[in-house]
């Protein structure tokens, strides 16, 4: 008996131990971890379905946009997050695994009234606190400020849809692509070509849908609207190897600190250039030490950056600006170093986490600045010994930009596998952020881009090295934009609170923000995401009660008519199919007309014409023309009465 009642003790005690454990955590951690399951959409035109969480697995299958999928389970695979997902692909149910960071996901959580919360969020618009509501409830530590635009929504998307000012891709549906005045060729059925004719004029349809941001207040999407400062000790060189996975850029940091980084009211300088630590001993995970030399102040780890400087400053290039043509600048051979101005890197204007211009050049041109670790790993280190993980974080700190945002910006601009000419080098010179690199007249995008970065002497040009150009791009990013009321990939896309609006924008892809913003999330597991984010959302007047749509028709645009024309009367002015209003003078006694209407493409239908019985007094008759894509033309024919 005693030694049952012992047995049952010493159970009790080891389960209790377990519980409270290290060893218990991991015994228990599925149980107090749990993915739950959710629903989600595919928000990329195509994505690939794998047997297993890795881009070295088998392809089983590929999801269009919008198709409906349940998340499983996360998993991380070499760095990167996957989602295992049961999805039906016409074929019968299934289960594979995708890119975590192009699922658009559907809280399930309950949400609860808070009236803190509720306080909080006061002063957004109703169509913004369903969808806030819903955040909340799975991620109750995330803050959402109102970031006021007191403009007119409609005055806003008019300046939007001018014609240049937002691009989409040539192979999008017809409804993205716009019909306007220089954009659309109705004699042929073709739209001219912006940037070496992959890019067309975004249609005013679809510039509605990426500006209204309650499109995006979802997980992935919502990184969009996080301000980009650099926060030392939440942005770490890890957090950027994971991001890199898959890229052209994919590497390890080739070196680590054990120092602790003073404080930026600190005159101290680390100095410290042997590969091993002061006692030769190893660290206490048994890997060798490395340490870095670091000239002049550096960030406090525990400062956080915010880039929401008073003061704006205008762009070196604006649109009345002489560009160095490509023939004048020598881009066959490297141009040497020039010297740079000290403004350039004070450390007032640029705020915390800014090196000095000295130890920017020894990050970039000294052979013995970083030392790396005796491993055979190959960490695809650059021509100067660092690699791209390392170039990526000495950009943060001499710009003041968050790391995983330069990231995002790097893939937007050149793709998973870097192939544009302006990085491969080929003239000596390389633009990483394809700065000043669109079509002016005769001359490309490339050739533009590239004369820019290979002149001038500020934000460390000639950019004749990769590290130049990362993190000179990167600078030129924090000073012209983050710290310009552009702070966010939303406001660097769309300029509506910085000066020259609708024009001092960074790209003309209507999707980048979206896509910049899904590229960050990616650096966040859903661990890390119980964290305290904040998110500044633009709210603009007058706004519409229900989110803009996103237009899905796809064929012909063309909704125009081919002849307009009333059986015994005249219309003035005389018919023509750019002008849809008409006026049409008729006796009183006159009571039904019969309208004949034409449409100029033999897909589209015109609803209006015929027998119309009339009003006795004036009154005004519609013919709405419906194109193949559902795109719509109004004419108008005003009717006026006659004694």
């Amino acid at each position: 008996m005693k030694k049952t009642l012992l047995n049952k003790f010493i159970l009790l005690t080891t389960m209790s131990t377990i519980l409270v454990t290290g060893i218990g955590r991991n015994i228990f951690i599925k149980d107090i971890n749990a993915f739950t399951s959710k629903k989600g959409t595919v928000d990329v035109s195509s994505l690939n379905v794998r047997s297993g969480a890795g881009t070295g697995n088998n392809t089983i299958a590929t999801l269009p946009r919008d198709t409906s999928v349940t998340v499983l389970d996360e998993l991380n695979s070499d760095g990167m997050y996957w989602y295992k997902i049961a999805f039906n692909d016409g074929s019968g149910d299934k289960e594979g695994y995708v890119a975590k960071n192009y699922i658009k996901t559907e809280t399930i959580a309950t949400y609860t009234t808070d009236k803190k919360f509720e306080s909080d969020i006061a002063g957004f618009p109703e169509g913004y606190k369903v969808r806030l509501r819903a955040l909340h409830a799975e991620y109750p530590n995330w803050k959402f400020v109102v970031q006021d635009v007191d403009i007119p929504w409609d005055e806003v998307i008019k300046n939007e849809s001018v014609v240049g000012v937002n691009l989409v891709s040539k192979s999008s549906k017809s409804s993205w692509k716009s019909t306007a005045k220089g954009a659309y060729d109705w004699n042929s059925g073709t739209w001219p070509g912006f940037d070496s004719n992959e890019w067309v004029a975004a249609s005013e349809s679809i510039v509605r849908y990426y500006m209204d941001p309650r499109n995006f207040l979802d997980s992935t999407n919502i990184f969009q609207f996080m301000n980009h400062g650099y926060t030392s000790n939440e942005q770490t060189a890890e957090g950027v190897e994971k991001m890199l996975k898959g890229t052209f850029m994919e590497s390890k940091s080739s070196f680590k600190t054990t120092q602790t980084a003073p404080s930026t009211t600190q005159a101290k300088t680390v100095s410290v250039s042997s590969a091993a630590s002061p006692d030769n001993s190893k660290n206490s995970t048994g890997t060798d030490d490395v340490y870095v030399k670091v000239d002049g102040p550096i960030a406090d780890p525990n400062e956080k950056v915010e880039l929401a400087a008073p003061t704006l400053e205008k762009p070196e290039i604006t649109e009345t600006s002489t560009v160095v043509s490509s023939e004048a600048v020598n881009l066959d051979s490297k141009v040497g170093p020039q010297s740079e101005s000290t403004t350039e890197f004070n450390d007032t204007e640029h705020g915390p986490g800014v090196v000095n211009n000295d130890t920017i050049k020894e990050s970039i041109s000294s052979s013995d600045s970083v030392q790396t670790t005796d491993s055979t790993e190959d960490f695809r280190a650059l021509s100067n010994g660092t690699t791209y993980v390392d170039i990526i974080m000495d950009a943060a700190k001499s710009s003041g930009v968050n790391p995983y945002v330069l990231v995002a910006m790097l893939i937007q601009e050149q793709g998973v596998k870097g192939t544009s000419d302006l990085i491969s080098g080929k003239n000596g010179v390389y633009n990483f952020f394809n700065i000043e690199a669109y079509q002016s007249g005769n001359q490309s995008a490339i050739s533009r881009g590239l004369a820019w970065a290979g002149s001038g002497n500020t934000y460390l040009r000639p950019w004749n090295t990769k590290a130049k150009a990362i993190i000179g791009g990167a600078m030129y990013y924090g000073s012209n934009y983050a710290k310009a009321n552009q702070n966010s990939f939303y406001l660097k896309k769309f300029n509506v609170l910085g000066e020259n609006r609708y024009k001092h924008q960074y790209m003309t892809n209507i999707e980048a923000a979206k896509n910049e913003g899904s590229m960050l999330s990616r650096a966040y597991s859903e661990e890390d995401k119980k964290g305290v984010f904040t998110f500044y959302i633009p709210v603009y007047r007058d706004m519409p009660s229900v989110p803009e749509a996103m237009p899905s028709g796809d064929g012909s645009p063309n909704n125009r008519l081919s002849s307009l024309s009333i059986s015994g009367y005249n219309i003035t002015p005389s018919f023509s199919r750019d002008n849809y209003s008409y006026t049409l003078e008729l006796p009183a006694n006159v009571s039904k007309i019969n309208i004949k209407a034409n449409a100029l493409d033999a897909n589209a239908s015109v609803a209006g014409s015929g027998d119309i019985e009339l009003k006795d007094s004036d009154s005004t008759i519609d013919i709405i023309v419906t194109a193949q894509n559902g795109s719509k033309g109004n004419y108008r024919i005003n009717i006026k009465r006659g004694n």
